[in-house]
């Protein structure tokens, strides 16, 4: 052989073994698309942590999603300040094997809280992985970011919850927190065991402007009510069972310096004093309705 032809074969076939090697990379990747997304980025500690994750195939034929050895075709990889992190023992996901067409997708929500340790102050890097059972292999999301942080409390309050006639009854506290996420703050419930660490739950009762200082109080019945404003001259009454529910809210609106306000009654039941009951999507209704001709301002017409 020439010792020129050598040269250039030497030089020439690695760069040809990277171009097929990239191609097998493209096409592997073009099986299935896999996204992650989270609602937000910040969180409070013990609150619900939700991820969309969306699976598309590319594969060009339909396939059937299932993991390997019986194991879910569907995980999630979360990492704590670059550390790996292990699923509680209750935890694991399971998804059982799906149909899913060529050009489809399907979509799964899951809570990334209720599956991995992530109530512990930090920053976590979270993605999702689906397994394609004809290469054998998972295919991952880009990584999403997620702040976890708490806030000190402002207002809290201990109940007692039967546990049936011949059990001594449990004390559970409610406790209301501000946080603070892009600008915007919203108040938080939280519901723990008053001796022990079990937290029921952790979740946000809506957008919060601390103007007026929230009204809280418990029922006879051991349901906590919140008095907020969320928006000027505008108030939220949300409801919580003793078990940690989200019974319902009201919205009032405050008419000439008349602000709702809580009051508690002789037996013990909660009622709203003052205001005006607000229904937020009739007035917006009301604003965006069509006007008919003869409401125009003078001078106008339609065109």
């Amino acid at each position: 052989m020439n010792p020129m032809t050598g040269r250039l074969l030497s030089a020439f076939i690695p760069a040809l073994l990277g171009v097929i090697a990239a191609c097998s990379t493209d096409s592997a990747q073009a099986q299935l698309m896999v996204q992650m997304k989270l609602q937000k980025t910040h969180y409070l500690s013990y609150e619900p942590m939700r991820a969309t994750v969306t699976i598309n195939n590319r594969s060009g034929h339909d396939i059937v999603l299932g993991g390997p050895k019986g194991r879910s075709w569907l995980t999630l990889d979360v990492y704590r300040d670059g550390q790996l992190l292990s699923p509680r023992p209750s935890g694991a996901l399971r998804f059982s094997p799906v149909l899913l067409a060529s050009g489809k997708s399907i979509v799964k929500t899951v809570d990334v809280a209720r599956i991995y340790p992530v109530a512990d102050y930090g920053s976590y890097s979270i993605s999702a992985a689906a397994y394609f059972p004809p290469l054998k292999k998972y295919f991952s999301s880009p990584k999403q970011r997620a702040n976890v942080t708490d806030s000190r409390a402002f207002w809290k309050q201990a109940v007692g919850v039967s546990q049936g006639r011949y059990k001594l009854a449990s004390f559970r506290e409610f406790s209301l927190h501000e946080h603070r996420n892009s600008g915007s703050s919203a108040i938080y419930v939280r519901l723990r065991e008053v001796k022990g660490t079990r937290v029921y739950c952790t979740f946000s009762l809506g957008r919060y402007i601390n103007v007026r200082k929230p009204q809280a109080t418990v029922d006879s019945q051991n349901r906590l009510h919140v008095m907020h404003m969320i928006s000027p001259h505008i108030y939220s009454h949300a409801q919580v069972s003793p078990e940690g529910s989200f019974i319902g809210n009201k919205y009032y609106r405050e008419v000439a310096g008349n602000r709702p306000t809580l009051t508690i009654d002789t037996d013990g039941s909660v009622k709203v004093l003052g205001g005006v009951l607000y229904d937020p999507e009739k007035t917006k209704a009301t604003a965006y309705r069509a006007h008919s001709a003869a409401e125009l301002p003078p001078g106008l017409s339609p065109r």
